[in-house]
Protein backbone atom coordinates (compact mmCIF):
# COMPACT_ATOMS: atom_id res chain seq x y z
CA UNK A 1 0.00 0.00 0.00
CA UNK A 2 1.36 3.43 -0.97
CA UNK A 3 2.19 5.89 1.76
CA UNK A 4 -0.21 8.78 2.24
CA UNK A 5 2.34 11.37 1.14
CA UNK A 6 3.04 9.51 -2.10
CA UNK A 7 -0.69 9.19 -2.78
CA UNK A 8 -1.24 12.90 -2.14
CA UNK A 9 1.67 13.87 -4.39
CA UNK A 10 0.30 11.70 -7.18
CA UNK A 11 -3.15 13.25 -6.75
CA UNK A 12 -1.66 16.75 -6.96
CA UNK A 13 0.30 15.87 -10.10
CA UNK A 14 -2.80 14.45 -11.74
CA UNK A 15 -4.83 17.52 -10.81
CA UNK A 16 -2.19 19.90 -12.18
CA UNK A 17 -1.91 17.84 -15.36
CA UNK A 18 -5.70 17.98 -15.81
CA UNK A 19 -5.75 21.75 -15.28
CA UNK A 20 -2.94 22.37 -17.75
CA UNK A 21 -4.48 20.02 -20.29
CA UNK A 22 -7.77 21.88 -19.97
CA UNK A 23 -6.01 25.20 -20.59
CA UNK A 24 -4.29 23.84 -23.70
CA UNK A 25 -7.54 22.46 -25.07
CA UNK A 26 -9.34 25.74 -24.47
CA UNK A 27 -6.48 27.68 -26.06
CA UNK A 28 -7.10 25.73 -29.26
CA UNK A 29 -10.79 26.60 -29.16
CA UNK A 30 -11.12 30.20 -28.05
CA UNK A 31 -9.38 33.56 -27.58
CA UNK A 32 -7.17 34.11 -24.55
CA UNK A 33 -9.53 36.60 -22.92
CA UNK A 34 -12.36 34.07 -23.02
CA UNK A 35 -10.57 31.41 -20.98
CA UNK A 36 -11.99 31.61 -17.47
CA UNK A 37 -11.40 29.77 -14.21
CA UNK A 38 -14.91 28.35 -14.54
CA UNK A 39 -14.20 27.01 -18.05
CA UNK A 40 -10.90 25.44 -17.02
CA UNK A 41 -12.42 23.87 -13.91
CA UNK A 42 -15.30 22.40 -15.88
CA UNK A 43 -12.98 21.00 -18.55
CA UNK A 44 -10.61 19.57 -15.92
CA UNK A 45 -13.56 18.16 -13.99
CA UNK A 46 -12.64 19.90 -10.76
CA UNK A 47 -14.31 22.66 -8.76
CA UNK A 48 -13.07 26.22 -8.65
CA UNK A 49 -11.90 25.83 -5.08
CA UNK A 50 -9.50 23.11 -6.22
CA UNK A 51 -8.26 25.38 -9.00
CA UNK A 52 -7.47 28.13 -6.51
CA UNK A 53 -5.49 25.71 -4.36
CA UNK A 54 -2.93 25.65 -7.18
CA UNK A 55 -3.30 28.94 -9.07
CA UNK A 56 -4.31 32.45 -8.09
CA UNK A 57 -5.77 33.29 -11.51
CA UNK A 58 -5.80 32.30 -15.19
CA UNK A 59 -2.68 34.37 -15.83
CA UNK A 60 -0.86 32.35 -13.17
CA UNK A 61 -1.88 29.13 -14.94
CA UNK A 62 -0.84 30.51 -18.33
CA UNK A 63 2.59 31.34 -16.92
CA UNK A 64 2.96 27.78 -15.64
CA UNK A 65 2.03 26.36 -19.05
CA UNK A 66 4.51 28.78 -20.63
CA UNK A 67 7.27 27.54 -18.33
CA UNK A 68 6.46 23.92 -19.19
CA UNK A 69 6.83 24.74 -22.88
CA UNK A 70 10.08 26.61 -22.25
CA UNK A 71 11.48 23.72 -20.23
CA UNK A 72 10.78 21.28 -23.06
CA UNK A 73 12.78 23.63 -25.34
CA UNK A 74 15.64 23.92 -22.83
CA UNK A 75 16.05 20.14 -22.73
CA UNK A 76 16.53 20.04 -26.49
CA UNK A 77 18.70 23.15 -26.86
CA UNK A 78 21.03 22.10 -24.04
CA UNK A 79 21.88 18.93 -25.95
CA UNK A 80 23.62 20.76 -28.81
CA UNK A 81 27.25 21.94 -28.98
CA UNK A 82 28.33 24.43 -26.33
CA UNK A 83 29.02 27.20 -28.86
CA UNK A 84 25.44 26.87 -30.16
CA UNK A 85 25.97 27.11 -33.94
CA UNK A 86 23.12 28.84 -35.78
CA UNK A 87 22.24 25.75 -37.82
CA UNK A 88 21.91 23.59 -34.71
CA UNK A 89 19.98 26.23 -32.77
CA UNK A 90 17.61 26.77 -35.68
CA UNK A 91 17.05 23.02 -36.09
CA UNK A 92 16.12 22.71 -32.42
CA UNK A 93 13.59 25.55 -32.79
CA UNK A 94 11.84 24.04 -35.80
CA UNK A 95 11.83 20.51 -34.42
CA UNK A 96 10.64 21.75 -31.01
CA UNK A 97 7.80 23.74 -32.59
CA UNK A 98 6.81 20.66 -34.59
CA UNK A 99 6.87 18.49 -31.46
CA UNK A 100 4.25 20.67 -29.74
CA UNK A 101 1.44 19.53 -32.01
CA UNK A 102 -1.21 22.11 -32.89
CA UNK A 103 -0.87 24.29 -29.79
CA UNK A 104 1.94 26.70 -30.66
CA UNK A 105 0.95 26.80 -34.33
CA UNK A 106 -2.56 27.84 -33.34
CA UNK A 107 -1.29 30.45 -30.90
CA UNK A 108 0.92 31.95 -33.62
CA UNK A 109 -2.20 32.67 -35.67
CA UNK A 110 -4.41 34.13 -32.91
CA UNK A 111 -3.74 37.81 -32.01
CA UNK A 112 -4.85 37.46 -28.39
CA UNK A 113 -2.00 35.01 -27.66
CA UNK A 114 0.84 37.12 -29.05
CA UNK A 115 1.87 38.42 -25.63
CA UNK A 116 2.05 34.82 -24.37
CA UNK A 117 4.30 33.87 -27.28
CA UNK A 118 6.51 36.95 -26.91
CA UNK A 119 7.17 35.98 -23.30
CA UNK A 120 7.83 32.37 -24.30
CA UNK A 121 10.32 33.33 -27.00
CA UNK A 122 11.95 35.90 -24.69
CA UNK A 123 12.45 33.11 -22.17
CA UNK A 124 14.12 30.86 -24.75
CA UNK A 125 16.38 33.71 -25.91
CA UNK A 126 17.39 34.53 -22.33
CA UNK A 127 18.24 30.88 -21.73
CA UNK A 128 20.32 30.66 -24.89
CA UNK A 129 22.28 33.81 -24.17
CA UNK A 130 22.95 32.74 -20.59
CA UNK A 131 24.43 29.52 -21.94
CA UNK A 132 26.50 31.10 -24.71
CA UNK A 133 26.49 34.64 -26.06
CA UNK A 134 28.38 34.78 -29.35
CA UNK A 135 27.63 38.51 -29.55
CA UNK A 136 28.94 39.54 -26.13
CA UNK A 137 31.77 41.49 -27.78
CA UNK A 138 29.22 43.93 -29.23
CA UNK A 139 27.81 46.93 -27.36
CA UNK A 140 24.57 46.13 -25.53
CA UNK A 141 22.44 48.15 -27.94
CA UNK A 142 23.95 46.30 -30.91
CA UNK A 143 23.37 42.95 -29.24
CA UNK A 144 19.71 43.92 -28.90
CA UNK A 145 19.49 44.54 -32.65
CA UNK A 146 21.17 41.22 -33.48
CA UNK A 147 18.85 39.38 -31.09
CA UNK A 148 15.81 41.11 -32.59
CA UNK A 149 16.89 40.09 -36.09
CA UNK A 150 17.49 36.44 -35.16
CA UNK A 151 14.28 36.01 -33.15
CA UNK A 152 11.97 37.95 -35.47
CA UNK A 153 13.41 36.41 -38.62
CA UNK A 154 13.04 32.89 -37.22
CA UNK A 155 9.49 33.61 -36.05
CA UNK A 156 8.50 35.14 -39.39
CA UNK A 157 9.98 32.32 -41.45
CA UNK A 158 8.19 29.70 -39.37
CA UNK A 159 4.92 31.65 -39.59
CA UNK A 160 5.27 32.03 -43.38
CA UNK A 161 5.91 28.29 -43.67
CA UNK A 162 2.87 27.58 -41.53
CA UNK A 163 0.60 29.94 -43.50
CA UNK A 164 1.75 28.31 -46.74
CA UNK A 165 0.62 24.92 -45.48
CA UNK A 166 4.17 23.63 -44.86
CA UNK A 167 4.59 22.83 -48.52
CA UNK A 168 8.35 23.01 -48.15
CA UNK A 169 9.54 19.75 -46.50
CA UNK A 170 10.70 20.22 -42.91
CA UNK A 171 14.30 19.22 -43.59
CA UNK A 172 14.54 21.68 -46.49
CA UNK A 173 12.88 24.39 -44.40
CA UNK A 174 15.47 23.94 -41.65
CA UNK A 175 18.29 24.02 -44.21
CA UNK A 176 16.93 27.11 -45.99
CA UNK A 177 16.16 29.10 -42.84
CA UNK A 178 19.56 28.23 -41.34
CA UNK A 179 21.26 29.46 -44.51
CA UNK A 180 19.33 32.72 -44.40
CA UNK A 181 20.09 33.31 -40.72
CA UNK A 182 23.79 32.56 -41.14
CA UNK A 183 24.51 34.19 -44.51
CA UNK A 184 21.49 36.19 -45.64
CA UNK A 185 19.84 35.89 -49.03
CA UNK A 186 22.88 36.78 -51.17
CA UNK A 187 24.18 33.20 -51.59
CA UNK A 188 20.73 32.17 -52.85
CA UNK A 189 20.55 34.80 -55.58
CA UNK A 190 20.77 33.90 -59.25
CA UNK A 191 23.95 35.22 -60.89
CA UNK A 192 21.89 37.11 -63.46
CA UNK A 193 20.29 39.27 -60.74
CA UNK A 194 23.26 39.85 -58.43
CA UNK A 195 23.20 43.58 -59.09
CA UNK A 196 19.51 44.14 -58.48
CA UNK A 197 18.23 45.78 -55.33
CA UNK A 198 14.88 44.93 -53.68
CA UNK A 199 12.02 45.60 -56.04
CA UNK A 200 14.29 46.84 -58.88
CA UNK A 201 13.82 45.18 -62.25
CA UNK A 202 16.80 43.81 -64.14
CA UNK A 203 17.38 46.18 -67.08
CA UNK A 204 18.86 43.39 -69.19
Amino acid sequence: MAERGTTDDLRVRRTLAAIKSAFRELALETDADRISVKAVAQRAQINRKTFYLHYSCIEDLAEDVLQDLAQSYFVQIDAIDDDMPIDQTNRVFFEWMESQGDLLEHLLLVPSYQDFLRRLFASTLSHNRARHNAYAHLPTEEQAIVNAFLTEATHDMYLRWLLDGKRVPLERMIELSSELLAHGATPLRDDATQGDGPGVANPE
